[in-house]
């Protein structure tokens, strides 16, 4: 079975008991937001987190919200519209399916004071090579997807 998901293992996913990183984890099967079919926003049992690569490379994220995470070239994100696309194939100013944002047209002011019209995702900033890391693999139960705690959802591979 090919693998789609390869995350960092100092990458944090959210957990009901907060942020935690994908090592911290790896192991155990622990609840992870993530996104069903409908939208709708909860947690489900992610498990099967192991490591897939010692030695991987991978990209580092930056969105516009100034949050960074680190995984694989391979692994998958769903822009907004929930397209798949792979980390390797993100580029500045595409815009990805997010749980934390303002809704589509809100009006609002950023860290610095600047006016902002929200389009209800996150819009990637930078997508830079970050070297090499340690990378896993996960499953989650039901949704088959999980949100980074950069607030991005990502697909797990198959249940």
């Amino acid at each position: 079975m090919a693998h789609c998901s390869a995350v960092a293992a100092d990458t944090k996913v959210e957990t009901p008991e907060g942020s935690m990183t994908i090592r911290a984890v790896a192991g155990q099967a622990i609840a992870v937001l993530t996104k069903t079919d409908t939208g709708r926003h909860l947690f489900r049992l992610m498990k099967n987190v192991e490591k897939a690569a010692d030695q991987e490379p991978v990209l580092r994220i930056t969105l516009e919200n100034g949050l960074s995470f680190r995984v694989g070239l391979e692994q998958i994100l769903f822009k907004h519209g929930m397209v798949e696309t792979r980390a390797a194939d993100l580029a500045a100013g595409i815009t990805l399916e997010s749980a934390f944002h303002f809704p589509v047209g809100h009006q609002y002011k950023d860290a610095r004071g600047n006016g902002c019209t929200s389009t209800g995702a996150w819009q990637v900033k930078s997508v830079e090579p970050a070297g090499n890391a340690e990378v896993y693999r996960l499953n989650v139960n039901q949704t088959g997807t999980f949100f980074l705690s950069a607030g991005v959802l990502c697909k797990a591979d198959g249940n």
